[in-house]
């Protein structure tokens, strides 16, 4: 028993006394020689049975792996191996601690890590350098970093960050014509105590290849004839400076200016060449090597030409297509128009290179400029100006819109005021459902005075409003002068689901008029009958009108509203407007208010329903007992039943009558005599 005994504590103690391997965190390739620096975190040892740390290494993932060295203080974090292959290749790493009475026992080996190799290969044909590297581990550790820092030194002496990725591939670029660099790759652990680093590697790179070519992505005639030629910075960033070439009059090539500066993207041609053919100017970028890329020679000004047809009112507008470098293609030709000086506006847009403009105005200093943009609509390039003096049959100076006033639910009247002084066709009528499309509808022939009408009876007026608008056609019917544009009032009448004499009118504002809307008048058309006098009235601003009907109960069942916009004083013709509505008609619904109970010898003697908007020619009234005798009727709408000579009891009561709308309505239900 004792022996047992004395055996469990032999074997506690044993196993209380293990020390675990150091956690290996980091290999760091240190110098040119091959030194690597292992650091480590140490382990427990709580029994102090700790003897040495014994590093371990080999050149094979697979081995054999030899002793390189013992560390003999726990308290120790790294090791010096000096003199290994990792400036060829990755090496790798294991640390046993060894414990015990003269370490006679050793713990679990450690991870083994192997150090970061870099290899660098070069790519003549891109003038491209691929790093590529390992990581310290397969599969990559808990506790070190995902990402690899990259540093540079370049120029020699001077290191500094160069990238930052996730990746065991980076590439670089040779920008320069010779020069040295050197390259190496650093992990950190996230524990903070270290960083594995990799060998040092780099050398002496030549760029052999030409620049890239510089791609213009515009050359533009500015106001003045002046040619500025703009194009993007070359990937390369070995650019010494940038060659502009011109296309002579001959159509030979020849050296313009030198521009310095890789980062420089424009060029200014001081001449005003542009404005009277197309120019080229061409960019060639040059290497501090002397190396020169390529050119592109179809780079040309736009030329715009134009040729003014004064029989036919229009100018001809002709140029030349622009040409794109690569990687742009024309989204469209934007064509811009000035009269008198004034500001360019855009015109039109076109996918060709010719654009007639049909609406040239007469008499004026009139000028054009076209401007090319890409697809994608980040780069422009516009024409010379081009400038000259219309001469055009006279037009008419306007034609204003009075009014466009509903007539019914399917016509509106336009009145119309012309200028007589210039001799016209006539008048286009155009109608639009939504302020932006319109269509032609119809054509009021001129016959020489001021004030026209047109009837427009295809309209819906209860349903929507509409704008109306009128262009004049000259004496060659063309279309020359554009009308004011008005729009119609829709009027709608709403019920009021909680009081049924309250109408809720609510209408659209009134557009046209020159001086703009004094208010609005509300009318009334009772049973066909108008009124010519408005029952309410608004301001400008208030386009809603709340109605009470209940002393009109009496005065009919069909009720129609229309509004009326009168116009503001200041008219510059002189002329005040006013415009109507369509028709918002009510049918006011019959109705019934029926008493359910009455008792002839207390305050409610009578029983006689109370009736609203009920058509009294039609109107009968039935009571029955409950043997289904008949004991009273009526036709008369206040004539009530006084309950003579029947005992109390519930009885049964039939009204008929017709409502507004011309439709026959039964209501029955009970009533309770009480005595």
């Amino acid at each position: 028993m004792k022996i047992r005994f004395l055996l469990l504590l032999f074997i506690g103690s044993r196993l209380f006394s293990q020390v675990a391997a150091p956690d290996l965190r980091c290999l760091e390739v240190i110098n040119a020689n091959g030194d690597v620096k292992l650091s480590w975190i140490p382990p427990a040892d709580p029994n102090h049975a700790f003897s040495s740390y014994d590093i371990w290494y080999s050149n094979l993932a697979s081995g054999p792996f030899s002793n390189v060295g013992a560390v003999g203080a726990i308290t120790a974090t790294t090791f010096v191996h000096t003199n290994t292959v990792s400036t060829v290749q990755s090496v790798y790493y294991y640390i046993v601690s060894r414990y015990g009475s003269s370490g006679v026992s050793s713990s679990i080996p450690s991870d083994t890590l192997h150090s970061i190799f870099l290899n660098i290969h070069k790519y003549s044909i891109a003038e491209c350098l691929t790093l590529d590297y390992n990581p310290i581990h397969q599969p990559n550790r808990l506790g070190t970093d995902n990402k690899y820092k990259i540093i540079k030194e370049y120029p020699l002496g001077t290191w500094s960050n160069f990238f930052l990725t996730t990746n065991t591939l980076c590439y670089d670029t040779i920008n320069v014509c010779k020069a040295k660099m050197n390259y190496q790759v650093i992990v950190k652990d996230n524990s903070g105590v270290c960083f594995s680093a990799s060998n040092i590697n780099g050398g002496e790179y030549t760029n052999t290849k030409s620049p890239n070519r510089p791609y213009v992505d515009s050359i533009s005639v500015l106001p003045n004839g002046n040619v500025i030629l703009g194009w993007e910075v070359p990937y390369d960033k070995d650019i010494n400076h940038y060659e502009i070439q011109y296309r002579t009059p001959t159509g030979s090539n020849v050296a313009l200016d030198l521009v310095n500066g890789r980062n420089t993207t424009s060029y200014l041609y001081q001449t005003t060449s542009a404005n009277s053919n197309s120019v080229g100017l061409f960019v060639q970028s040059v290497d501090s090597c002397g190396a020169q890329s390529t050119v592109n020679y179809d780079v040309r000004t736009i030329y715009l030409s134009t040729k003014y047809n004064s029989c036919a009112y229009q100018t001809e507008l002709n140029w030349n297509e622009y040409v794109w470098s690569p990687g742009n293609e024309t989204l469209e030709y934007r064509i811009y128009y000035s009269v008198a000086g004034g500001q360019f506006k855009l015109l039109a847009t076109t996918t060709t290179t010719t654009y007639t403009h049909n609406k040239t105005k007469p008499g004026e200093l009139v000028g054009y400029f076209v401007r090319v943009i890409n697809r994608a609509k980040t780069i422009t390039s516009s024409s010379n100006r081009n400038f000259f003096f219309s001469s055009q049959v006279e037009a008419a100076s306007f034609v204003y819109m009075q009014s466009a006033s509903v007539i019914d639910k399917n016509s509106v009247q336009l009145k119309l005021y012309i200028d007589t002084v210039a001799a016209s066709v006539g008048i286009n009528i155009y109608r639009s459902e939504d302020s932006a499309h319109f269509t032609m509808i119809g054509f009021i022939p001129y016959i020489g005075r001021h004030f026209y009408s047109y009837l427009d009876n295809t309209a819906e007026t209860t349903k929507k409003s509409y704008w109306y608008k009128t262009m004049v056609r000259d004496s060659c019917s063309n279309e020359r002068t554009p009308g004011n544009v008005s729009k119609t009032m829709l009027l709608r009448v709403q019920e009021d689901k909680e009081k049924i004499f309250t109408k809720h009118l609510n209408w659209s504002k009134y557009e046209g008029f020159a001086a703009g809307v004094s208010g609005y008048n509300i009318y009334r058309i009772i049973n066909d009958v108008s009124n010519s006098t408005p029952f309410a009235s608004t301001d400008a601003q208030t386009t809603s009108y709340q109605d009470e009907l209940e002393n009109e109960s009496t005065n009919g069942a069909r009720i129609d509203y229309y509004v009326e916009a009168i116009e503001s004083f200041g008219n510059p013709y002189g002329i005040k407007g006013s415009s109507n509505s369509n028709l918002g008609s009510v049918y006011m619904e019959g109705r019934l208010f029926v008493p359910t109970a009455f008792a002839p010898e207390g305050i409610n003697k009578l029983w006689l329903p109370i009736t609203y908007f009920v058509d009294k020619s039609d109107y009968h009234v039935s009571i029955f007992n409950r043997w289904g005798k008949k004991i009273f009727e009526t036709s008369d709408d206040k004539q009530a039943w006084d309950g003579a000579d029947c005992p109390a009891d519930v009885y049964v009561y039939l009204i008929s009558y017709k409502n507004a709308r011309g439709e026959y309505l039964d209501t029955k239900g009970t009533v309770m005599l009480v005595r």
